[in-house]
């Protein structure tokens, strides 16, 4: 078994990957990746912290099960909404596509 160490040093290793990305990426799609690592990153914080409690309970589990749930339908929304805006503009780069807006 793993100490509580690693998980949470594996978290934040996801997390700061997923901020590096968000903060260097310029495509839609990558940043869509890099956010759902760190949305990652901090599902399993929460399953971590939730395994270790005194009283055990299924809460925690559960809650991650739902947000996974969310998470796939919210990439669900952002792919489609991704796809239009390559149709209407040709390019995924989010600096072209804010130029554009106006």
């Amino acid at each position: 078994m793993m100490s509580l160490f690693w998980y949470i040093a594996v978290a934040l290793l996801l997390a700061g990957i997923g901020v590096y990305g968000l903060l260097t990426r310029r495509n839609l799609i990558r940043i869509l990746i890099t956010v759902e690592i760190m949305f990652n990153a901090a599902l399993l914080l929460l399953l971590t912290m939730a395994s270790i409690s005194a009283a055990y309970k299924p809460t925690g589990i559960v809650l991650a099960l739902l947000a996974i749930s969310l998470a796939s339908a919210e990439v669900g929304v952002v792919v489609s909404i991704a796809i239009l805006m390559f149709r209407l503009k040709r390019s995924l780069d989010v600096y072209e596509i804010m130029e554009s807006r106006g």
